[in-house]
């Protein structure tokens, strides 16, 4: 078995990587630093997302994956007019653009030789709203992708989901202004905000044991503050 993790070197894609390697899958981790010494089983390649030319070079190299997790990602602490034009090609280019082409092909790929698994981490600021209105955008845009996929390779065996969290404990966290990180925990049922860990683990299940019949669905983990 083959997984392809792109941002799959710290936080919550280092969790993930460490589960399928355990799992058995040999593992592939996309991301911009790389990996030093990865473990067994687990080879780093240097990309950024955003470069998709350079993504597909590395995924004709790996070869058709089992398991493609869309990690990958980046949020701004800045509101929708202190974006230039620049700024928003980028944030939509390394979130949404750039992994749905990947997902695409990858999904034909896969629907090619019988099916496999994509999940992509989507979130809570795609489904309510959010200050940094591109982040947000880029997230619905991309748990919607992954409702398309389904729709369309599905048949083919290919099942496609998504993981929404709220606030998650991660280097991510520190873009967010102190206030803000105050209000979203008093809004929390366990008054906390989600682990890496615990986002890690509802992503391994949906790429591995997770019913078939869930294809095209989003998984909340907003431990309460959205209920839908």
């Amino acid at each position: 078995m083959k997984a392809i993790i792109t941002g799959g070197n710290r936080g919550i894609g280092l969790e993930i990587s460490k589960i399928l390697l355990s799992k058995g899958f040999e593992v592939h981790v996309i991301s911009r630093s790389g990996i030093t010494e990865p473990p067994k089983g687990m080879v780093s390649w240097v990309a950024d997302v955003s470069d998709y030319e350079k993504m597909l070079r590395i995924v004709d190299k790996i070869g058709t994956p089992d398991v493609l997790i869309n990690n990958a990602g980046m949020m701004n602490a800045m509101t929708a007019n202190d974006y230039n034009s620049d700024e928003i090609l980028h944030i939509l280019n390394v979130n949404l653009i750039s992994t749905v082409r990947l997902s695409v092909c990858l999904a034909e790929r896969m629907a090619g030789k019988g099916g496999g698994r994509i999940v992509s981490m989507g979130s809570i600021a795609g489904e309510i709203g959010h200050p940094d209105i591109w982040y947000g955008i880029s997230k619905a845009g991309l748990m919607n992708a992954m409702r398309s996929l389904a729709r369309t390779y599905g048949s083919r065996g290919v099942i496609a989901n998504s993981v929404a969290p709220g606030p998650v404990e991660t280097e991510m966290m520190k873009n967010i202004p102190q206030e803000r990180k105050n209000r979203l925990m008093a809004a929390t049922i366990s008054q906390r905000f989600c682990f890496a860990e615990e986002v890690a683990r509802t992503v391994s299940w949906l790429a591995t044991d997770a019913p078939a019949f869930i294809n095209g669905d989003v998984i909340d983990m907003n431990n309460g503050t959205n209920y839908r």
